[in-house]
């Protein structure tokens, strides 16, 4: 029996309490269009990015994760909202969506269909809810601290 595939969203405050600069919903914005073009600078684990067409709101695109094969994913960008990253082959659809809370403060949001990289159950059992949270939260971190650096380095406009 295949493994059992699990799906999972988690969302991170992008400006939590002491964050500087404050990020604006155009810069991470920009920063995931940099990150759906160049992942490898974002997520440790893609080693290698190959754009096979870029329309600007369609890419397709071939990553490697370490040593194993390129995956195709095509990526659907829909200005300031939501960034879908979809895998025929290994049949995951991944999202990243910028929103809003109830306060107004900027959240973003990446959520897994199809199963969360990196988990591999062992004997089919599934990761807690504590273990996906902590793992994606972490990658939604990262994507945020990176754009944060981006702003910074003048990589991304401050307004």
């Amino acid at each position: 029996m295949p493994p059992a595939k699990h799906n999972f969203a988690a969302s991170r405050l992008v400006n939590p309490l002491g964050a500087s600069p404050k990020l604006t919903e155009a810069q991470v914005w920009k920063g995931l269009e940099i990150k759906a073009r160049h992942p490898e600078n974002f997520v440790a684990a893609i080693t290698s990015c190959d754009i096979v067409s870029d329309s600007g709101s369609k890419i397709v695109r071939f990553v490697s994760f370490g040593n194993n094969k390129p995956v195709e994913e095509n990526i659907d960008l829909y200005r300031g909202t939501i960034a879908y990253f979809d895998s025929p082959e290994a049949e995951t659809r991944i999202t990243n969506v910028l929103s809003y809370d109830g306060n107004g403060e900027l959240l973003l949001t990446f959520s897994f269909t199809g199963g969360v990289p990196g988990y591999r159950p062992q004997q089919g059992e599934l990761p807690t809810l504590n273990e996906l949270n902590k793992s994606v939260g972490m990658g939604i971190e990262l994507t945020i601290e990176r754009i944060r650096e981006l702003v910074q380095e003048g990589a991304i406009s401050l307004n």
